[in-house]
């Protein structure tokens, strides 16, 4: 029976399913390396498993080295120091504003000195005008 299913895929078929095995095990290196985990293990690890291989380096957490590692305040796991929530509980380290109501309060600070200004450049037209019209008064 293994012998008739094996018949029944051709060479090409064979190439392809090698050629994604392969490929699948070339991306679970470069996964693992940019998770500073080691491309040679998992490249192998990736040859003897395939699609397996590149599943569990999308989900390995990264190694932090000791000089950018911090500890969460909430799960007290090793995280980066420069990360804005810790990616095992989510607990939040570093809060950002909304952008929308950053913007927000940005358009209302401009509005709120730009009326300022026009008070301002009014009332100095105002003296302005003023200060001729006496100068009128006092020549006539």
């Amino acid at each position: 029976m293994l012998q008739t299913i094996l018949q029944l895929i051709d060479t090409r078929t064979w190439l392809t399913i090698g050629a994604v095995w392969v490929l699948c095990a070339i991306m679970a290196g470069v996964t693992a390396n940019d998770k500073n985990r080691r491309f040679w293990v998992w490249f192998f690890f990736g040859l003897l498993t395939g699609p397996y291989a590149l599943y569990r380096a999308i989900r390995v957490h990264e190694v932090v080295p000791a000089h950018l590692a911090q500890k969460c305040p909430n799960c007290q796991k090793t995280i980066r120091k420069t990360a804005r929530e810790c990616p095992f509980c989510g607990h939040v380290l570093i809060w950002e504003p909304d952008p929308v109501a950053k913007a927000g309060r940005q358009a209302a600070a401009a509005v709120f000195l730009l009326r300022k200004a026009a008070r301002k450049s009014t009332a100095a037209v105002k003296a302005e005008q003023a200060k001729l019209k006496e100068k009128r008064k006092g020549s006539a």
